[in-house]
């Protein structure tokens, strides 16, 4: 019975220590967030520079997929597709992107809608410059469904009973912005995207996004071709260049296509 006793405690202490967390991500002065980084970044171009919408001309899908620490009960996983095309119209790409993120197993959500126009001047045949500029919408959930409350626990069978705490969390819903650039010389370019310009403010909940600076170089060197005299195969290095408020990332590698 001791045992049992003991039990309920510790679950009563770990849903005191949710309802804590909830309150701090609601009402504290100031929440610094950062963004969803992927190992393959160029697995997701428009994430990592949006003035690459557009650059294949013909429509694009891609689709991401990301699970950090899956040896955890609540890792974090994260979902990206997104949609690009090149248009005669505007004279440069369009795309839009989708990315979804869950943490703690789904109580801490975040889903937001990208919408891109990357536009493309040709100053010569070897040199092209594109200008992107990107408008998002980010939205913040927290789902108190899938927590536990002491009331929901039997000291025989454990959590058997509903759930009859009565928790008004509403969802926020943030606007935000980003300018890039992405530079063409023969086989070698360079980009640069900054994110949230300026710092995305929810003011009643004083939620902030740093600002975020990419800055990438590489180059696509065409290795094998076939009988058209086309090349059928890039060897492509690469460096990228992250820098977040205190966090410095630099990538290195590079990619066979």
């Amino acid at each position: 019975m001791g045992i049992i006793t003991n039990m309920v405690r510790i679950k009563k202490n770990i849903a005191l220590v949710w309802i804590t967390i909830l309150l701090l991500v609601i009402n504290s002065n100031m929440l610094i967030a950062q963004d969803v980084q992927f190992s393959q970044l160029f697995s997701d171009r428009l994430y990592l520079n949006p003035a690459y919408a557009g650059t294949d001309y013909c429509p694009r899908i891609m689709v991401s997929y990301r699970n950090q620490w899956p040896g955890v009960q609540f890792p974090y996983v994260t979902y990206s597709v997104s949609y690009d095309q090149y248009s005669e119209i505007v004279h440069g790409g369009l795309g839009i992107r989708m990315m979804k993120d869950d943490q703690g197993g789904g109580v801490f959500s975040m889903l937001n809608a990208d919408f891109i126009y990357a536009y493309k001047v040709k100053i010569n045949s070897n040199i092209s410059l594109k200008l992107a500029l990107e408008a998002s919408i980010y939205q913040r959930s927290v789902n108190a469904n899938d927590l536990v409350f002491a009331d929901m626990i039997d000291s025989r069978f454990g959590v058997v009973f509903p759930n009859s705490e009565s928790i008004n969390i509403q969802a926020i819903f943030t606007p935000d912005f980003s300018a890039s650039m992405l530079f063409n010389y023969k086989k070698y370019f360079f980009g640069v995207n900054v994110s949230h310009i300026p710092q995305s403010i929810v003011a009643e909940h004083n939620l902030i996004l740093p600002m975020k600076i990419t800055a990438h170089i590489g180059a696509a060197f065409p290795i094998i071709k076939n009988d058209s005299k086309s090349s059928s195969y890039i060897l492509e290095p690469n460096v990228v260049y992250i820098q977040q408020q205190n966090f410095n990332m630099l990538y290195y590698g590079m990619y066979f296509d």
